[in-house]
């Protein structure tokens, strides 16, 4: 995955601009399909949206209510699919659902609900790992409820439901392992490439997109990338891709923003979902020895590169899980990070739209712009899926029918890092505790390294294991596990440019809330050899990473 420019000199069957999930998942499925594929990435690798996420795997059991039944099958069909293609960082989590004597909708609604959910998902323990394995929902007592969660509001309590989905423990990681799937099948993949115009040639009706322009936001240097297909996957930033060729705006998109807060533990290892008296709902979610809260949801109407946290939004959570729990009550100095992202909704306007969900995908050919499709909306759940359906689209296309793409089925193939395809994710890790054991990490360290990395995490071992000084902590402050070595592999292996492409997508550490200036400068220092940053850039690399993390004391209400 290093970065190189001359690969774009490449004439690519398809090129993909957007590496959030959708478009790394599309290009996955085409370079499985022998397809000349360039992925093009703005920033970096699943950096925005497709990272700000409440880490779920999940079938949408709230899509119930709104008869999408067609969503939720799909979902629940590919919630099982991800488990066994990233055993690794994909892990059933336990939700609890209290119900009241005021709840709305009550426990009729709820028991036929998951009822319908379940029914939903019979394939869902399938040729799966023992850890891996769902069971159907179960109605508690308020007594177990109580057992289970003391933190929930005991007044009015008259049970709950126990149901199971699945966690993504790192987005960003489960990210690069679509990525680097599709990098190890072939593609090309340039991150800090930003598009800034389209080349056109005359066609039958209307243009034909032959190649995109340009610049690579490292070196500054400009470049043109030529394709048969072209593929705007760039989420909420699809129609402001669309305006560098569109005369005429002919589509429209449709943005929410959203926040988490990641906090102290507040309840045990249940995700328990709480809805507010205005109808909102939100969950309080284990994670890594914290809890994560959220989402919410409010329309936003400026550009997407100008996103931020408010302080009205971080109250408003705030009140919401202090008036749920109100004997734990959430203090400003329990809030270690506040994570932002932004949904692109489904577009409106003249269209022809092909998608396994409501509207999603665009083909332009309509507007007299051959040769390029743009797709919208999704769900992180269903990106393989709706990869698949870009693809089989895009093969369709008179521009790429002369290919002869053989027949793949994604659906039970194993992600980069698995230990393959249904294989148990906690037997390897035991067996590779034991057939890679080295006296250079400790067990902790060893077994972080295989949770995050999978298969891969022995990559990182020979680097220790050529350089012992490698295995130091890069943060022996905050307790976590993480090593000097994963930033070599970050920057050597995985084209992490910046220091936020390694603290927030690499080691992960930085999602943990800001880890401090001594991991910076060390993190700093290590990456800057490697890259041949000056001290110039490497002040500006420390000083861009650390905006990153907004004022606590500004957002937060005390």
């Amino acid at each position: 995955m290093k970065r190189n420019p001359d690969q774009l000199k490449k004439n690519f069957d398809l090129v993909v601009i957007g590496g959030g999930i959708t478009g790394l998942a599309a290009a996955n499925e085409a370079a499985q399909r022998g397809l000349n594929t360039c992925l093009l990435e703005k920033n970096d690798f699943g950096c925005a949206t497709s990272a700000a996420t409440s880490k779920l795997i999940h079938g949408g059991l709230r899509y119930l209510e709104n008869l999408e039944f067609g969503l939720v099958r799909e979902s629940l069909r590919e919630r099982r699919i991800l488990g066994c293609a990233a055993g690794h960082l994909v892990r059933p989590l336990p939700f609890l659902i209290p119900v009241y004597d005021d709840s709305h909708p009550g426990r009729r609604t709820f028991q036929a609900g998951l009822t319908l959910y379940d029914m939903l998902s019979l394939d869902r323990n399938w040729k799966v790992p023992e850890d891996k394995k769902i069971p159907s929902h179960v109605f508690l007592s308020s007594e177990e409820v109580r057992k289970a969660e003391p933190g929930l509001k005991a007044e009015g309590l008259i049970g709950g439901f126990l149901y199971y989905d699945f966690q993504s423990l790192h987005p960003e990681r489960l990210n690069l392992e679509f990525l680097k799937s599709a990098v190890n099948a072939g593609c090309t993949a340039f991150n800090h490439f930003e598009v800034n115009g389209f080349v056109s040639a005359a066609a039958p009706v209307g243009k034909r997109i032959t190649a995109v322009t340009g610049k690579d936001t490292i070196t500054g240097k400009n470049h043109t990338v030529s394709g048969k297909v072209f593929i705007n996957a760039t989420g909420p930033w699809m129609d402001i891709l669309l305006g560098l060729f569109e005369e005429k705006k002919e589509t429209t998109l449709t943005r929410s923003k959203g926040i988490h807060l990641l906090t102290d533990k507040i309840l045990n290892d249940h995700a328990v979902l709480f809805r507010t008296k205005a109808g909102r709902h939100f969950f309080i979610l284990p994670w890594m020895g914290y809890s994560l809260i959220g989402p919410t949801d409010a329309p936003f109407l400026d550009h997407p590169d100008s996103l931020h946290p408010e302080h009205a939004e971080v109250k408003q959570l705030m009140e919401d899980v202090n008036d749920a729990l109100p004997g734990r009550p959430l203090k400003p100095e329990m809030i270690h990070h506040i994570n932002i992202g932004i949904r692109p909704l489904i577009f409106s306007g003249k269209s022809t739209y092909r998608a396994s969900r409501k509207s999603e995908i665009y083909d332009h050919v309509d507007n007299g712009y051959a040769g390029i499709i743009s797709v919208a909306g999704g769900k992180w759940t269903t990106s393989r899926q709706l990869g698949e359906d870009l693809i089989m689209m895009a093969l369709k296309k008179p521009e790429l029918a002369d290919m002869r793409a053989p027949h793949v089925d994604t659906s039970t193939m194993p992600l980069f890092g698995s230990p393959g395809f249904g294989m148990s994710a906690s037997e390897y890790e035991n067996r590779a505790l034991s057939d890679h054991y080295t006296r250079d990490i400790s067990a902790e360290t060893h077994r972080h390294l295989i949770r995050v990395y999978g298969t891969d995490h022995v990559e990182i071992l020979s680097l220790v294991k050529k350089n012992k000084s490698l295995a130091k902590a890069v943060s022996p402050e905050s307790g976590r596990s993480d090593i000097l070595a994963e930033v070599v592999y970050a920057v050597e292996k995985e084209s992490a440019m910046t220091l936020e492409d390694i603290f927030m997508r690499r080691l992960v550490l930085g999602t943990f809330g800001y880890p401090g200036d001594r991991a910076v400068k060390t993190v700093a220092d290590l990456a800057g050899k490697l890259l041949k940053w000056n001290s110039a850039r490497k002040k500006s690399e420390i000083l861009a990473f650390k905006n990153l993390y907004p004022s606590l004391k500004k957002l937060i209400p005390r």
